[in-house]
């Protein structure tokens, strides 16, 4: 084998092969190209183990999937959590905005225990491959003390706590021949990659037979389960692959070699990348070309002009950029016929960006102070930028950095390969000398697709299936008020609060009752008020339905990684005991808060007049009144404003057109006209600004006319209206009595801020948050012109070492990640 191995090396050294390079004039659809625009979005999670009760802190990264650089325009990006039981926790819809968004997540107290996936994505990004979204697994240890074994789920149904049927299961053996594919009567190198039952590598030895029992070849695992050897088979033969795990045996099929086919060999050099490409077929290879592409597109094209059987390509590594290379060779009809991955590293893509503790022992109650600096290597950086983020957590919580994903690792390596990568880390900050021929080693298998050309787009026609979106899209269908089952057509018109103002839009729906409203500004819980119009029927006629905001299907979302035991994942935590150690102490605050003696609270009812009363007296100088409108019972009606809904319900008060007038009242100038006093909350303002107060946030409205106005003098000359709005509680009290053609809507999540404990606080809340594991979380870092910034917050009150992780994204798309410890004391 050795002698056949040295004929066929010498024979490519030597064989007089031509070829031409040139532009990329091919058919070929290369799935990363730059036309085909596509977005990676990452998250910075402040850790990835939590108890239940805890918070999730979070920073978005959108990101253009060729440059990474950001995009100036807003943006949407969805993230949830998704249970053991593939159900939904949680769901926050985030406001990007320069390509960046933050946002956390409220833990409930009674999640049960086990591995969850964080899952990010845009609208756009559900038009290729749901495999790109961007998922992170995380782990939830229970709280003891609540014994129910339940959660809640997104859609109100409890979740029950799934259990691994492992009877019956066999490790997950698969092959990768380089290329693509078996050829018959050639060597061929084949990777393979082994699972276990619960998702992870394990390392495995055995043997390849053929169908008489005789002995191919031996193969091993070289590293998490992933190994070679070469096979040349034989027409008509079958081969299997025998392995003996925990002394069971076990037997895999070889994919079946082909007659007519090609192999593809690649070697990296020390200045290109050797590309040996041969074939069995009679017709040669006259006519195919190889491609190489990187993120950013075509960077290599050349075509064999030839009728050879073998061709020997060299692809410059001058002409790559760190990240993944992908070499496919098409056919004269631009047909894929072989693709091989590669890693390509120049060592010197992303900046070198250090943490620097002001103190590596600090003092309890004290603060900490972190220098962020940037190593120019002697380059300018006076108009570097970068946007980063920081995260401060327990040492106990956290897993070694070559079992992690940061924003390095993700954007070169996670995000263009399918597949959970079992310790990303490691392919960048080992210093094992055999790192290199591992990644390589993970290029053949879990870079093994067959093709990329094949990740296409869905599309409707001509377009994409999900649209970019600019804000949040509320669609929905009018119907027959007396028949709901059946659409209608109307003009439909909505008002809504923005982050700013009010907001009012309208479109008409068309023959199937369909109307979208795109790129709103708005926030969650947010209420919509639609009106239907047709001049030829009243409002009446018309129903409406609205369209919820549902996250994307998770059918695709596969168990990579299961874990039925906790130690399973602590075995990956720097010290697990510790970690316990500090369950304990949490688990026992959060008991203080949640098991609460029964308090039975007794309170005098207060009737409307009284609260009524109260608000005139602390806000307005006039005592009686004409008229009041109780804006109770007819908030949740569809009015566009507020004077709309005062129309007909106060005697003398004539709203029309723009206009408003009290009659009964003599104006004091006439050059004033009939415009009343407006007052919002007993502050003088206009028209518009009264009619830009949502409707459903107006407590009760009063008119005051004649002798009642008077007290304004010639301002109130016209009489008065003044407004009052619901306060805060009031508000949130009416959140959940939402009627007729008023709806809720799930708007932007307004991000909380970071809590920075009152340690001195004896509260319970305080106290739960002074036992999170994680110490400090800052989602936005900014250096200056030099390159430098400080990070500066308090240090707690426990002794504990704990670690800094910094990741962000420079101006010109390069990742930054680094890492730091300091102790507390």
């Amino acid at each position: 084998m050795k002698i056949t191995a040295l004929v066929l090396f010498l024979w490519i050294a030597f064989t007089d092969c031509t070829y031409s390079q040139g532009q990329d004039n091919s058919k070929y659809f290369i799935a990363n190209d730059s036309t085909n625009y596509r977005e990676k979005v990452f998250l910075h999670l402040d850790k990835s183990y939590y108890n239940a009760g805890e918070d999730i802190w979070f920073k978005v990264y959108l990101l253009n999937a060729a440059s990474h650089l950001w995009d100036a325009i807003r943006n949407v990006v969805y993230v949830d959590i998704v249970g053991p039981d593939n159900k939904i926790v949680d769901f926050k819809i985030i406001r990007i905005e320069d390509g960046i968004g933050n946002g956390d997540f409220a833990l409930p107290s009674d999640l049960y225990g086990g591995e969850y996936t964080v899952r990010a994505y845009t609208n756009y990004m559900r038009n290729f491959d749901e495999t790109y979204f961007f998922r992170q697994q995380l782990y939830i240890s229970p709280l003891n003390f609540i014994t129910k074994n339940v959660g809640t789920a997104l859609d109100g149904n409890e979740q029950v706590e799934s259990e691994l049927v492992l009877q019956g299961q066999m490790p997950d053996l698969q092959f990768f021949p380089e290329g693509g594919n078996l050829v018959n009567d050639y060597f061929n190198r084949v990777g393979f990659k082994i699972l276990g039952v619960d998702g992870r590598s394990i390392d495995i030895e055995g043997v390849i037979l053929d169908e008489t029992g005789t002995q191919i070849t031996e193969f091993a695992s070289a590293h998490l389960g992933m190994g070679l050897f070469d096979i040349k088979p034989v027409e008509g033969r079958k081969y299997t692959a025998n392995i003996v795990h925990n002394g069971k045996k076990y037997s895999y099929d070889l994919p079946q070699g082909v007659k007519d086919g090609i192999v593809m060999r690649v070697q990296e050099l020390r200045d290109y990348y050797q590309i040996n490409i041969q074939t069995s077929s009679d017709n040669g290879l006259n006519g195919f070309s190889l491609f190489g592409s990187q993120r950013t597109g075509t960077i290599y094209n050349a075509k064999i002009d030839q009728d050879k059987s073998l061709a020997v390509f060299k692809v410059d590594k001058e002409l790559l950029v760190t990240g993944i290379a992908q070499f496919t060779l098409v056919d004269e009809k631009s047909t894929a016929i072989c693709e091989r991955l590669v890693f390509y590293d120049d060592g010197s893509s992303s900046p070198e960006i250090k943490i620097i503790p002001l103190s590596q022992t600090n003092t309890k109650n004290g603060t900490v102070q972190l220098s962020i600096e940037l190593d120019s290597k002697g380059q300018d950086i006076s108009n570097f930028g970068a946007n980063m983020s920081i995260s401060v957590t327990d040492l106990a919580a956290s897993s070694p950095r070559e079992h992690q994903a940061d924003i390095r690792t993700y954007l070169l390596l996670n995000s263009e390969v399918k597949g959970k990568i079992e310790n990303p880390g490691y392919y960048f900050y080992s210093e094992d000398p055999k790192r290199r021929q591992f990644l390589d080693l993970l290029m053949m298998t879990q870079g093994w697709r067959q093709f990329i050309v094949n990740d296409l787009p869905n599309t409707r026609g001509d377009s994409f299936a999900f649209v970019k979106e600019m804000g949040i899209s509320v669609e929905g269908e009018v119907r027959k008020f007396h028949n709901p089952d059946k659409p209608d057509v109307a003009t439909v018109k909505l008002t809504f609060q923005d982050s700013n103002l009010m907001g009012r839009l309208s479109v008409k729906s068309n023959e199937d009752g369909r109307f979208k409203f795109l790129g709103l500004d708005i926030m969650e819980d947010n209420k919509l008020a639609f009106e239907m119009v047709d001049y030829d029927r009243p409002m009446k006629e018309f129903a409406i339905q609205l369209d919820s905001v549902r996250p994307a299907p998770i059918s695709s979302l596969k168990k990579e990684h299961r874990l039925g035991e906790t130690a399973s994942f602590e075995q990956f935590l720097e010290n697990p005991v510790a970690r316990k150690g500090f369950d304990t102490n949490f688990e026992n605050e959060m008991m203080k808060l949640i098991q609460l003696d029964e308090v039975l609270i007794i309170t005098e009812g207060r009737s409307k007049k009284k609260e009524m009363d109260t608000k005139r007296s602390t806000s307005s100088i006039y005592s009686s009144v004409s008229n009041t409108v109780d804006f109770s019972e007819i908030r949740n009606q569809p009015y566009p404003n507020i004077l709309a809904a005062l129309r007909a319900r106060v005697p003398g008060v004539d709203v029309y057109g723009g206009f408003v007038a009290i009659r009964g009242v003599n104006s004091m100038s006439s050059e004033r006209g009939t415009t009343p006093l407006f007052l919002l909350n007993g502050v003088p303002v206009n028209q518009e600004a009264i009619e830009n107060v949502p409707v459903w946030e107006v407590d009760f409205i009063d008119v005051l006319k004649g002798a009642r106005a008077s007290i304004f003098g010639s301002e109130g000359g016209n009489g008065v209206i003044a407004v009052y709005t619901l306060t805060g509680k009031e508000l949130k009290d009416q959140k959940n009595k939402v009627a007729g053609n008023v709806f809720n809507y799930q708007g932007f999540y307004k991000p909380r801020k970071f809590y920075e404990p009152a340690y001195g606080n004896d509260d319970l809340g305080a106290n739960r948050k002074k036992f999170s594991s994680t110490l400090h979380w800052e989602p936005t870092v900014k250096m200056d012109n030099n390159g430098k910034s400080k990070v500066i917050f308090p240090a707690g009150t426990k002794s504990s070492i704990y670690r800094v992780v910094l990741q962000g994204i420079t101006n010109d798309g390069l990742p930054l990640a680094s890492e730091a410890v300091f102790e507390v004391d």
